[in-house]
């Protein structure tokens, strides 16, 4: 299937592995517009949005800005399973919520690599867990700041409580047991639903819990 043969209402039936985000962006120069599916998309250097972060650290203060790159994050997350939804159809649930890992990649934020997923829909038990190798987030950080004492990949695991929680339609959320910001060779993502974690994931909860209030209100 060429990238020509796609309109914006059709739906495309393929496995996860075999998403090519490249065929999926349309590029028109005449109007300074480019868009996945029936999403605009921005492309910005990484250093800029680094600075971005920095610069809200500095004046708004860690938890404020821990808390803007949360639901910055979560927003992205979210609508882009909402367009993966709406445009293409998959064999089963796996491979729908498995687009959201790839996805990432694609959009040159972090290789995200699952290793374990597990959930039923019945009794609302979901487990996914896997590797973040090159986190632009953690590049940025280490770029401004000394090793942290917690995780600082905010907008990574805003993207993937997004995704899931659009996926399973109740709120789930991510936490890294692991980060490179901390000094870890590499990061590790857990999502759960968050009544599955502990103290860790109460700033998190904090900010995203406007999201949930919407969706179940």
């Amino acid at each position: 299937m060429t990238k020509t043969s796609l309109q914006s209402g059709d739906k495309i039936r393929l496995k996860a592995a075999d998403f090519d985000f490249c065929r999926e962006l349309q590029f028109n120069r005449d109007e300074g517009i480019t868009t996945f599916r029936n999403s605009r998309i921005l492309i910005f250097d990484a250093n800029s949005i680094g600075l971005l972060r920095q610069n809200l650290i500095v004046e708004l203060g860690w938890d404020k800005a821990r808390e803007f790159f949360l639901r910055f994050g979560y927003q992205n997350g979210f609508s882009d399973f909402q367009q993966i939804k709406l445009s293409c159809e998959y064999e089963n649930e796996t491979e729908l919520l498995s687009l959201g890992p790839i996805m990432h990649t694609w959009e040159g934020i972090v290789k995200a690599v699952p290793t374990s997923l597990k959930f039923d829909r019945e009794t609302g038990d979901f487990s996914f867990t896997g590797i973040w190798k090159n986190s632009y987030e953690a590049e940025q950080h280490k770029a401004f700041n000394t090793v942290a004492t917690e995780p600082v990949c905010w907008s990574l695991a805003g993207y993937a409580a997004g995704w899931c929680t659009a996926f399973f339609g109740s709120p789930l959320l991510a936490v890294e047991p692991k980060c490179v910001g901390m000094g870890h060779t590499h990061c590790e993502w857990l999502i759960q639903p968050p009544q599955a974690f502990g103290a860790e994931a109460l700033p998190y909860i904090e900010a995203l819990k406007i999201f949930w209030a919407d969706s179940e209100s």
